[in-house]
């Protein structure tokens, strides 16, 4: 299995698609399931989210406090990991009309394991203050090179902590933009001077990305976008590419993006596919 960075970095390969939160449409968000499933689907990456215990475990769950996907109160940090593995998620993105699954609260520890030799985790990584200690923790578990942590890439500071974290754990980490029109060609150069492969962006405009991604993509940088539908730039999302696939992914790829994370990583993976049968 390739190292995460060579896989990215791979000349004339196609898009790689992003699972986010794991398949959960077939399986609860940030479960063992929703990974495994994705896995099993064939998407290579699977995005997840990372918080820690009150003792100090590093276990998966998006938002601060319990009732979304478990129907419990209060906040997720302030259990410890027992409590936290007796519960049961809600299936899918949950909510209060979800049923509840026989599948626990995972620890990160345990995802590790799950994905080793089938595929890269995206660990989200929910409060900066843990960053290197998740990438402490992936490396300790020997899946330094095959997990990304991430987070802007603003200012001086945050490049040296990147090159700290990247010299120290060996975990590859992905800068995080926002492309505005009068300022992405200094966001640009100063994801190449970090020399990364791969970074993730958000974007005022597809004139805007479509630079950027040039500018990029001949640095030997990879321009990662997200089309779930809360969070899409310019209107490129999931909901629109169900209906006109080409019309999103298509005109995203021609601007220059070759990861994409999404809700609906199987229709984008038979898009992707039928592209390589027409060409």
């Amino acid at each position: 299995m390739l190292s995460y960075r060579d896989f990215v970095a791979r000349k004339n390969r196609k898009p790689l698609i992003v699972a986010h939160r794991g398949a959960w449409t077939v399986g609860p968000e940030n479960s063992l399931l929703a990974i495994r499933r994705a896995y099993d689907a064939g998407h290579q990456i699977v995005e997840i989210d990372i918080q820690e215990s009150a003792d100090g475990i590093l276990f998966l769950m998006h938002d601060d406090t319990l009732d979304r996907m478990t129907g419990q109160s209060g906040v997720a940090a302030d259990q410890t990991m027992a409590t936290l593995a007796g519960l049961r998620l809600r299936e899918g993105d949950g909510g209060a009309d979800a049923p509840v699954s026989q599948e626990p609260v995972p620890t990160l520890a345990q995802v590790l394991a799950l994905a080793d030799g089938r595929g890269y985790l995206d660990l989200d990584v929910k409060h900066a203050s843990l960053m290197e200690t998740v990438a402490r923790m992936a490396a300790d578990c020997g899946a330094a090179e095959r997990v990304n942590v991430k987070f802007p890439l603003a200012t001086a500071e945050d490049l040296a902590r990147l090159r700290h974290i990247e010299a120290t754990t060996g975990v590859m980490v992905m800068p995080m933009l926002r492309l505005k029109a009068d300022t992405w060609a200094d966001d640009a150069a100063r994801v190449l001077e970090s020399g990364a492969v791969i970074t993730e962006v958000k974007y005022d405009s597809l004139d805007t990305l479509r630079q950027a991604a040039g500018v990029l993509n001949a640095g030997g940088t990879s321009v990662w976008v997200n089309t779930l539908d809360p969070v899409a730039s310019a209107g490129f999302r999931d909901s629109l590419a169900l209906e006109d696939p080409d019309a999103i992914w298509g005109v995203l790829v021609e601007a220059g993006v070759s990861v994409f994370q999404t809700d609906i990583p199987d229709h984008l993976a038979r898009w992707i596919n039928r592209q390589g049968e027409a060409a």
